[in-house]
């Protein structure tokens, strides 16, 4: 195996730490290999995941909401090199039909590790895929917004929700949950403004009010501080936030 010119990003998908711990150790050992994140279960990841976009993923199958199966079939393309890592050595079969680079058995042994890394690394030039580093989700600060995301999915109960961001009219913020308003329904979840507004295109949308994130091309009309959008919704723009709105929106004024 050639050695690749760039660090192999690497994610960990395991609710049992011991597991978890065990491949971060595995991964610290090999040069060409980097710990971008790692999470304890399937549905945060793959948020983290569409962000991070690592390289190569060691998931777990067996877990709580949602299993590394149900996961793969949610994983948006070009889907990265995948490692399973699991106890029961009957989901190995499911997992070839997934396309999966390995499978490996707990408890991983190195030298195992190592010739599912050979595979993986063999398989791809992750010299030329690596995308530019980023820092995991640590900061309570919002990352740059990417500039294009074709979806995000969005948690509501036991669902996850494809969302196409360019449907979006507006985000209302209550606390700890948002409304996310689209043609015909309104969906409720548990997040941030701030996690959200990470998630969207910066392009797209306009923060207008603590509460309120609007899409541009939603807003009907401005009258005073308030905001009438597509569907004949009233969005109030607050004080603090009106200079800023008037500016961006006087940009695309004829």
């Amino acid at each position: 195996m050639t050695a690749p010119l760039s660090p192999v990003r690497c994610f960990i998908i395991d609710d049992e730490l011991p597991a978890r711990q065990l491949i971060e150790k595995f991964v610290s050992r090999v040069p060409f290999l980097e710990l971008i994140g790692t999470c304890d279960n399937a549905v945060d990841a793959l948020f983290q995941v569409q962000q991070l976009k690592p390289s190569l993923i060691f998931l777990d199958v067996e877990m709580p909401e949602m299993t590394g199966f149900e996961f793969l079939r949610l994983l948006p393309t070009p889907k990265p090199e995948v490692i399973m890592v699991t106890a029961f050595p009957h989901y190995a079969v499911e997992g070839f039909e997934h396309q999966v680079t390995d499978y490996l058995l707990k408890p991983v042994s190195f030298e195992r590790f190592m010739r599912a890394i050979n595979k993986a690394t063999g398989n791809r030039s992750f010299s030329q895929e690596a995308p530019t580093p980023t820092p995991p989700i640590v900061s309570p600060s919002p990352e740059p917004a990417p500039e294009h995301t074709d979806f995000i999915l969005i948690k509501e109960d036991k669902k996850l929700i494809k969302v196409v961001p360019e449907e979006i009219v507006f985000i209302e913020g209550m606390k700890d949950y948002l409304k996310i308003h689209l043609p015909g329904r309104v969906l409720v979840t548990h997040m941030t403004m701030l996690k959200i507004e990470a998630m969207l295109p910066a392009a797209l949308f306009l923060r207008v009010n603590r509460s309120y994130i609007v899409r541009k091309r939603a807003i009907q009309e401005i009258d005073g501080n308030v905001i009438t959008t597509t569907d004949g919704k009233k969005v109030p723009i607050g004080v603090t936030f009106r200079e800023s709105v008037m500016e961006t929106l006087r940009k695309n004024r004829s």
